[in-house]
Order: C-alpha cells, then sequence, then structure tokens
C-alpha cells in the first residue's frame, strides 16, 4: 500500500480516505473490479468519488481498465507486471495470464505495437465437471 501512496504523492494527488479505500479494494482482490464491486467494497464512499477517483487513478496510469469478453468494464492496479485474464464464460471467474505474445507479433509484422488487448474466454476446471 504504501508502494501506492508514493505513487499518488509523486504525482501531486492528494491522498484521501476515500482513495485509501478504494485502493485497499482494489488490492485486496485478486480479479480485476466493476465499478460497483468496488462501491461495495468501500464503507462510507459514495459512488461518485468511486467513479472520479478511478477515472483519476486511470489517468495517471495506477489503474487500468480491463475489458473483456463479457462487455463488464473493470480496474485493477496497473503497478504489476505485464499480463491477460481469462474468463470464465460460465461462472464469471478471472484469473491472471503471465503470457504475452507481444514481441513474437512485433518480429512477425515487423511493426512497433504502442497498445494491445488480449483476453481469453473459455471454461474454467470447475464449471468443466
Amino acid at each position: 500500500m504504501q508502494n501506492l501512496l508514493e505513487y499518488l504523492k509523486k504525482d501531486g494527488v492528494k491522498i484521501t480516505v476515500p482513495r485509501r479505500k478504494i485502493l485497499m479494494a482494489l488490492l485486496s482482490e485478486k480479479s480485476p473490479l466493476s465499478l460497483n464491486e468496488i462501491f461495495e467494497k468501500t464503507e462510507n464512499v459514495d459512488f461518485a468519488s468511486v467513479y472520479r477517483n478511478i477515472k483519476l487513478f486511470c489517468d495517471i496510469n495506477l489503474v487500468r481498465e480491463i475489458s473483456m469478453g463479457d462487455k463488464k468494464i473493470r480496474y485493477e492496479l496497473n503497478l504489476q507486471e505485464h499480463y491477460h485474464h481469462i474468463i470464465c464464460s460460465k461462472c464469471g471467474g478471472i484469473e491472471k495470464l503471465n503470457v504475452c505474445f507481444l514481441s513474437k507479433v512485433e518480429k512477425i509484422t515487423n511493426y512497433k505495437i504502442t497498445e494491445h488487448h488480449m483476453e481469453f474466454v473459455g471454461i474454467c476446471p470447475e464449471c468443466k465437471q
């Protein structure tokens, strides 16, 4: 948490109680969260504050927006190593994948890729049974 607060200070962003609560909500989960899920995890923080602060965190690259096959926008901290996600189409579970083909695609196409999004949708082992 301290690293996140330092990141805010470095960007000149005031550290408030709602911002701490939002960051704690994002830190406490392994999977990206929707605005409603963040709101539910932040006691005594109104939805408008959650929305404004998530937008601010995205603007300063502290949080990134994740759009998956279920068309539900989610958010996660952006301070971790690069990875992608796989989502279960039955239960909605989300897992991180530490796999990326970016360098391979750049080599094959000779493009300098500046942005990419790659998410997988499938059926998790529990739902397959």
